[in-house]
């Protein structure tokens, strides 16, 4: 969890940099390729990657062979990928609003690309945390120096290919030599009762990353279309700041599912309502320092052609905070094996999404594509309020108190919106929420600080 947010942290910090050696347009560029990248994983990649947790389990002593078939399976894809994407560039090239050369840069990195992903799922079903580690480490420092040497020394005249073949460069090498080493492992002839194993768990859920896939970046891509590169890089700028504390949320979620099962499947929800409680009301005071910080941040992170990004970052971290509601809620679905639900939640939110964008996007420019992701994980954690009520038939949360919290974050968020020309109102507005939060959950804060301690 640490490190996840400590590599993320480094990116953002490094954002002074790259704002001030590319342009909006330049941003916008790299982040439609990284948008089509992220879609592109999720289809070629057919969703193998969620079969390998299972795998660990029922295939333990032959989890090479198996990491190495499912391998070979999304190698197909991707060659075949790869050819129509060579025959048919140009077409691919005006759908995706990208150069030909960078169509087929885009194909030929998935092809390796996956490979890291296995790697990663093994080291991390297997407990290898300090391999995982590792591979963080050298994509985030690798993609930032690579980003710096091409873009002032080798891409001069088109710094977005720098900045784009720095970022991938690094997992692209990773991918080549984990590629090799996954057939050299594990290659067996053996491969068709993986193939079927594999596909029955994994291809069920292609929607639910697809759907996910849109919300979080369809957006830039449908930007990019309607308005502009320049608009979609300040939109990317801005969504880049607003996310900070998603990947805070994310890596507690993450680290806090094994405990919620433990408790659960105890019955002891008096504890799980007290730590819930807890842990979103601090994930929602971080929220909305983040919003009443943005105008000093973006300033500080981004030259001053990227300061109109600011507008973008209340929505796009009230979002985020109604995605980790949602993930809360789906992660009881998924105790009880409803990964359907999850999926079903997922395409609804991202074609909420999708509509709006269409709808919105041409008269309000990229502002609206913000304002419409927070709508689509509103609908996401509505839907899967309902949704997870009906799996438990109980209320594990305290849900009234959730949503209490919720809806303060978001108004006082949308305050301090209208009072980024004041810094003393933002700043007392943010201490008077932070005081009636901590006054209201005195009680609570004092029995898990003793719990913690030992002190019954």
């Amino acid at each position: 969890m640490l490190s996840n947010i400590l590599l993320s942290a480094t990116s953002l910090v490094t954002a002074p940099i790259f704002t001030r050696l590319l342009t909006p347009s330049d941003y916008g560029i790299a982040s439609n390729f990284v948008a089509w990248q992220t879609i592109g994983l999720v289809v070629i990649g057919l969703g193998l990657p969620y079969s390998i947790g299972n795998a660990e389990t029922d295939f333990s002593a032959d989890l090479d062979s198996y990491i190495a078939s499912i391998q070979t399976l999304c190698s197909a894809t991707a060659l075949i990928a790869l050819i129509g994407a060579a025959i048919f560039r140009r077409q691919l090239s005006a759908w995706m609003e990208m150069d030909e050369s960078l169509i087929i840069v885009l194909f030929v990195y998935l092809l390796f690309l996956p490979s890291v992903t296995y790697a990663q799922e093994k080291y991390r079903f297997q407990l290898k945390f300090r391999e995982n580690i590792l591979i963080s480490v050298v994509n985030t420092f690798g993609s930032i120096a690579s980003c710096l040497v091409l873009i002032t020394i080798v891409f001069h005249d088109k710094r977005y290919l720098g900045r784009i073949i720095g970022l991938i460069l690094p997992m692209c090498l990773m991918g080549l030599f984990f590629y090799v080493k996954i057939i050299r492992d594990g290659w067996s002839l053996d491969i068709g009762k993986y193939w079927t194993y594999a596909t029955k768990i994994s291809l069920p859920m292609v929607p639910h990353a697809l759907a996910m896939t849109v919300l979080t970046q369809i957006d830039r891509i449908m930007i990019i279309k309607m308005c502009g590169k320049s608009e979609a890089g300040l939109y990317s700028f801005g969504f880049s700041y607003a996310v900070l504390m998603s990947i805070v949320s994310n890596a507690v979620s993450k680290a806090y599912q094994p405990w919620l099962y433990i408790n659960y499947s105890n019955n002891s929800l008096e504890a799980i309502r007290t730590s819930s409680n807890i842990i979103t009301s601090v994930i929602c005071l971080l929220t909305l320092a983040q919003v009443v910080t943005a105008p000093e941040a973006i300033r500080v992170l981004g030259a001053r052609s990227f300061w109109d990004a600011r507008l973008v970052v209340m929505p796009i971290a009230i979002g985020a905070l109604f995605q980790y509601l949602a993930s809360m809620y789906s992660m009881l679905e998924l105790y009880h094996k409803r990964t359907a639900i999850t999926a079903v939640g997922t395409v609804l939110a991202a074609t909420v999404n999708y509509c709006l964008n269409r709808i919105f996007i041409p008269n309000y420019g990229y502002l609206a594509a913000s304002y419409a992701t927070l709508v689509g994980f509103l609908v996401l954690a509505i839907f899967h309020l309902i949704a997870y009520g009906k799996v438990t038939r109980m209320r594990v949360y305290d849900d009234a108190y959730i949503w209490t919290i919720l809806i303060v974050t978001t108004v006082a968020s949308a305050m301090s919106l209208l009072l980024y020309d004041s810094l003393i109102l933002r700043y007392s507005l943010l201490v008077t929420v932070a005081l009636i939060v901590m006054v209201s959950q005195k009680k609570r804060i004092i029995t898990v600080c003793r719990s913690l301690s030992g002190i019954e």
